[in-house]
C-alpha cells in the first residue's frame, strides 16, 4: 500500500510543477472527500478493513492449493517419458518463472471473462462493479464468493502449470518467489495491481497501451458506456486481452466516464446489499430455465460484446470522473 501510495503521489502531481505541493493537499488528490464521505466510498474502506483485519486470518481462500494440482499433475504425468531440454539450471528457473506469471495471467482473464458472461457468477462479481466511484480502496471492495472463486481458478491452472514444468525440467524445479509469491506476480503487485482502481487518469498509450494494461484500461473496463464492457479483462498485461479480442487501449487524454450498476432493486452499498442479497441473485440466476434455442426461421443471434448488457447493465449514476 505504501508502494502504490508513492507511486499515486507521483501522478497526482502534475508535470513541470516547480513549487512545493503541501501534504493536506497530497491527501485531497489521493483520496477526495468527495469519494471517503460517498455510501460507495464507504463500502471501499470496509471491505479494505475485511480484507486486513479478517479475511486473511480467517479464511483460506484456496480450497485445494496449486501445490496439490501441481503433485496430481506430476502424478499423472508419471508414466509420460519425459523430454530433456538442455538448459542450465537458471534457464530452467527463468522459463518456470515467466510460464508461471503467464499461467496467473492467463487464469486472472478466464476467470474475469466468466464473472462477466456467467449470470450466477456476475450475481457476486457485480458487487465490484457496483462502485459508483473508484478509489485506491476498491480494489477491495470484492465479495468473498468471487474471491475464493478465484482463488482456486488461478490455484488449478498455477499448480497444472507447474507439475507441467516440473515434468519437464525435473520434480525440484522451482520458480523465483518472494514470500511464496511469483517474483513477476509479487512485482505486478506492487507497482500496477493496487493501482489500477485510482480516481486518477494514469494511461499507457501507443505500443505500451497494447502491453500494459494501465489504470486508464480499468477505468475504461468500469465504464457505463456500452462500448467499454468486457474490455481490458486482464490483471497487468495486454496479451490475452490481445489474443481474445477484449483489448480496448485508452486515450492519452482523460475521458469522461460514469461507474455503477444500473436497475438493482436494492442498496448495493449496505451491508446487506454487498453480502448477502448477491446470493439471493445467484440462486435465481441459477433457477431460472436455459434459453431455448431460435426457431429455424429465425436468424441466429450475434455474440457481441453488447449481448452481456442483461448481465453487466449500464449504470445511472451521474458520478463522474
Amino acid at each position: 500500500m505504501l508502494a502504490t501510495a508513492l507511486l499515486a503521489l507521483r501522478a497526482a502531481v502534475p508535470r513541470g510543477r516547480n513549487r512545493a505541493v503541501r501534504a493536506r493537499t497530497l491527501a485531497r488528490a489521493l483520496m477526495p472527500r468527495r469519494i471517503l464521505r460517498s455510501r460507495s466510498g464507504r463500502l471501499d474502506i470496509a471491505g479494505f478493513l475485511f480484507s486486513i483485519l479478517i479475511a486473511g486470518a480467517a479464511l483460506g481462500w484456496a480450497l485445494v492449493s496449486a501445490e496439490w494440482w501441481a503433485a496430481l499433475t506430476l502424478h499423472g504425468l508419471a508414466n509420460l517419458p519425459a523430454p530433456a531440454p538442455h538448459l542450465p539450471g537458471y534457464a530452467s528457473v527463468a522459463v518456470m518463472t515467466v510460464a508461471m506469471f503467464l499461467a496467473y495471467e492467463l487464469a486472472y482473464w478466464i476467470n474475469h471473462w466468466l464473472s462477466h458472461r456467467v449470470a450466477w457468477l456476475w450475481a457476486f462479481h457485480k458487487v465490484h462493479h457496483t462502485a459508483e466511484s473508484l478509489s485506491l480502496l476498491t480494489n477491495f471492495r470484492v465479495h468473498p464468493v468471487d474471491t475464493i472463486i478465484f482463488y482456486n481458478m488461478v490455484s488449478a491452472l498455477a499448480g497444472t502449470t507447474a507439475g507441467i514444468l516440473r515434468h519437464v525440467f525435473g520434480p525440484d524445479m522451482d520458480e523465483v518467489s518472494v514470500s511464496g509469491t511469483n517474483l513477476f506476480v509479487f512485482l505486478s503487485s506492487i507497482i500496477l495491481n493496487y493501482l489500477q482502481h485510482s480516481h486518477l487518469w494514469m494511461p499507457t498509450t501507443g505500443m505500451w497501451g497494447r502491453l500494459i494494461l494501465s489504470p486508464a484500461h480499468h477505468q475504461l473496463h468500469h465504464s457505463t458506456d456500452p462500448a467499454h464492457h468486457n474490455r481490458n479483462l486482464g490483471s497487468t498485461i495486454g496479451l490475452f486481452d490481445w489474443a481474445f479480442g477484449t483489448l480496448l487501449p485508452p486515450t492519452s487524454r482523460r475521458q469522461t466516464l460514469r461507474f455503477g450498476v444500473d436497475g438493482l432493486d436494492y442498496d448495493p452499498h449496505s451491508l446487506k446489499g454487498a453480502l448477502l442479497l448477491p446470493f439471493a441473485d445467484a440462486l435465481r440466476q441459477m433457477a431460472e430455465p436455459a434459453p431455448s434455442p431460435p426457431a429455424a426461421t429465425e436468424a441466429p443471434q450475434s455474440h457481441s460484446a453488447g449481448a452481456i448488457s442483461t448481465l453487466r447493465p449500464s449504470i445511472a449514476s451521474s458520478n463522474e470522473i
